[in-house]
């Protein structure tokens, strides 16, 4: 029994993907500052590395408060400055450095992707590029947009915002193409 669930799965799996191949996905995306502010604090904070930094700065800064009048002043100005490096100056500068790249000239025109079987497709004005679904790195979906990896520091980003449809059938199809580990998210 237990086979004749797996060969169904697995054949529903593969007629889903046929059907959604049949049609191109096709998404028009403007990325804005918001948006690319929230992938850099995801980008940042998400990995290993992020976590702990901001762990430490919390300890130096529940430190600095603990040790407050029981040691030498530039001591706790010190556990200040440490403990405000990922709690305080890491969004700011964050939300600074995506200000400046959403001034930038080519993220003020929408970017137009196509999802198909053989992978997907970026254009804008006379620009375009392919990549196979094989090459993507991986497709993380958050609340507010998707990110799709083409290695592990650079993603397209495609807002959810008026996409929500086209969103969750890229999506859909991602998880046909791609590997289960490499698609996270809803």
């Amino acid at each position: 029994m237990k086979e004749k669930k797996t060969a169904s799965a697995s054949y529903q799996k593969a007629e889903k993907s046929r059907n959604l191949a049949k049609k191109e996905i096709n998404v028009t995306a403007l990325v804005g500052k918001k948006d690319l502010f929230y992938f850099l604090l995801y980008h940042n904070y998400a990995r290993f590395i992020g976590v702990i930094g901001f762990l430490f700065s919390a300890a130096c800064l529940v430190g600095a408060v603990i040790s407050f009048g029981k040691v030498e002043l530039y001591s706790t100005l010190l556990l200040l400055l440490i403990g405000a490096m990922f709690t305080i100056y890491q969004p700011i500068a964050l939300y600074r450095k995506a200000v400046k790249q959403a001034n930038h000239p080519v993220m003020q025109k929408p970017m137009n992707y196509s999802f198909g079987e053989e992978g997907m497709g970026v254009s804008q004005d006379d620009n375009c590029a392919a990549v196979s679904w094989e090459e993507l790195w991986k497709i993380i979906a958050r609340k507010n947009a998707i990110y799709i990896f083409t290695d592990p520091i650079r993603a397209n980003i495609i807002p959810r915002t008026g996409n929500e449809k086209e969103v969750a059938m890229i999506l859909e199809l991602a998880k046909t193409k791609m590997p289960a580990s490499r698609v996270k998210g809803k």
